[in-house]
């Protein structure tokens, strides 16, 4: 749902979340930075306390049309305008078909055919902000930033089932073995949770006679301890429950959540530290989920077994081959040191680490040289329409990502690994690095265009790859074919517009979503390109080529 904001309540918030990561992690200072924390889960997570909700508010679609002037055929593809102008992110290609937002500001989405770019169908939903889509089993599903996880017919559009989860969802679900996976915020507007800060504010800014609007300033969440105060004193009852006093919800703001594909029956749900960074990832029979609080769980897909939870700082989702996993982390120390990053790998079977290397200054993660960046300042204005939702969870991403809108959160790639051909490469900052995969030795790093420290994020998203060959897209509004022995620019595709998510590579044809609104399609004309129908991959999200899975 969209919520109006005044200009003087969202600076003020978005002002105020540098000092509230600050001194939350001031409070944390009790726990360890980094380490092994899988009791600690596994204790919030037993019949000591109480479980996550299980009923949810349906969604709602209705039939959405587009004008044929908004689809332009080019010499080398095609072109459509949504008339959001706002940012797509990365479209997903299903059966000779593209599934699409309509824009991070609207209820918008979108089929079209992957080769023509005809209208097949398009939907009104009845929440905003759409993410990119997972398909399996002819059906097609996304979560919107508010609040609602949707499961269309890939052929008609027809709503099979949709859960109002949370406010606000800022990750892409994943698909894996029949099940979907995704997290939301458990306490976003629950009833009986104690005023934050800017309720306080608001408070004290009423004039006698005069309440101020409650749409007229955001709301910050409260701490999990206030939460279970105040609904200990109201005497709230266990979700389910009846006529039984309340057990009290652990120190835990989002719940994990695994949901059956066909019906969207709920099949298990585990409490997690904050919403999931980017999307969780399937591998096999597990499924891993990075939180911007930077804690990286594993689960097993069956039963929600708690495999293992480690608190890293992570800034990237885990990339899994074969017996190590992947990622990047912060690697300051979080208060007198510049900001910086570091890519590490892991023994899969233990979380021990084998290797931290490639570390470097950070300004994308950085909060206060993002907030001045024309990212930041973009990312403000995409969400001047929306408050600082109950569940948002800003103040720690911002403390780990430097990223506190919902807009940038949901966006976020991070300098995510691709694995390809014995070789990890990614994206950091501004400059593409290829790293061994066995003892993360750095084989090559090659600067990329663009002025980092204005434009803000990274200057290019997360790599793909398909036929021998890196694709990358960029702010600059470009799609550069690499070399992976050399990182050698082998071709450039020109765009037109910034382009901040990762390209879509199927049947010869790019496709990628650009931050003004548009699809573009560019239509290579060399058929080994393909085999990377959406970001991440695969409706798994493992960033990893089907020919390099060994």
């Amino acid at each position: 749902m969209k919520r109006r904001l005044g200009y003087f309540g969202l600076l003020c918030g978005l002002a105020m979340l540098p000092q509230l990561a600050a001194q939350d992690q001031e409070k944390d200072k009790k726990e360890p930075e980094r380490g092994d924390i899988t009791a600690k889960v596994r204790e919030m997570n037993s019949d000591k306390f109480a479980a996550p909700p299980t009923k949810f508010k349906p969604g709602n679609v209705e039939k959405k049309t587009l004008e044929a002037k908004a689809i332009t055929k080019t010499d080398t593809g095609f072109v459509i305008q949504m008339p959001s102008a706002a940012p797509i992110p990365t479209p997903t290609v299903y059966k000779d078909k593209i599934y699409v937002s309509g824009g991070f500001s609207t209820k918008e989405y979108f089929c079209f055919d992957a080769t023509n770019g005809e209208f097949v169908w398009g939907m009104s939903l009845d929440d905003d902000g759409p993410t990119s889509a997972v398909c399996e089993d002819d059906i097609v599903v996304f979560n919107t930033e508010s609040c609602t996880i949707f499961a269309l017919d890939a052929y008609s559009g027809k709503l099979i089932w949709a859960h109002y989860l949370g406010d606000p969802l800022t990750s892409t679900p994943t698909i894996a073995n029949g099940k979907v996976f995704t997290s939301y915020p458990v306490n976003a507007g629950a009833e009986g949770q104690k005023p934050g800060f800017f309720n306080k504010l608001k408070n004290k800014l009423k004039l006698k006679g005069k309440p101020l609007p409650e749409e007229g300033l955001p709301v910050i969440p409260p701490e999990p301890d206030a939460v279970q105060e105040s609904a200990k004193e109201a005497g709230a009852k266990e979700p389910g429950a009846k006529g039984e006093l309340a057990k009290k919800q652990p120190h835990a703001s989002h719940a994990f959540i695994c949901l059956e594909l066909k019906t969207g029956k709920v099949l298990w749900q585990k409490w997690i530290d904050s919403d999931v960074m980017s999307a969780p990832v399937a591998v096999d029979d597990e499924v891993y989920a990075a939180t911007f609080s930077g804690t990286v769980y594993k689960f097993k897909q069956k039963d929600g077994e708690i495999i293992s939870a480690h608190r890293s700082r992570a800034t990237s989702a885990p990339v899994v081959v074969g017996k190590y996993i992947y990622w990047t982390q912060r690697a300051d120390n979080g208060k007198n040191e510049m900001a910086a990053e570091e890519i590490v790998g892991l023994d899969r079977r233990n979380g021990t680490q084998v290797f931290s290397v490639a570390k470097r200054e950070a300004i994308y993660l950085d909060a206060g040289r993002q907030a001045l960046s024309v990212f930041g300042k973009a990312a403000t204005k995409l969400d001047a329409g929306n408050a600082l939702a109950p569940g948002m969870g800003g103040i720690k991403a911002v403390a780990n990502i430097g990223q506190a809108n919902v807009s940038a959160m949901q966006a976020f790639l991070g300098s995510r690994i691709l694995h390809y051909n014995n070789a990890n490469y990614n994206c950091m900052g501004d400059e593409l690095v290829n790293t061994d995969p066995s003892n993360g030795k750095i084989r090559w790093r090659v600067k990329l265009k663009g002025d980092l420290a204005k434009l803000g994020g990274h200057l290019a998203a997360a790599p793909a790859t398909a036929g021998g060959q890196l694709f990358i897209a960029t702010v600059l509004g470009e799609v550069l074919q690499v070399g992976p022995e050399k990182g050698d620019i082998t071709k450039t595709f020109k765009v037109g517009s910034e382009v901040r998510s990762q390209p879509a590579i199927d049947g010869g044809r790019i496709y990628v979503g650009t931050n003004d609104g548009k699809i573009v399609c560019i239509n290579t004309g060399d058929p080994r390109y393909t085999g990377w129908p959406t970001w991440g991959a695969n409706m798994a999200h493992t960033n990893i080529a089907a020919e390099s899975k060994k």
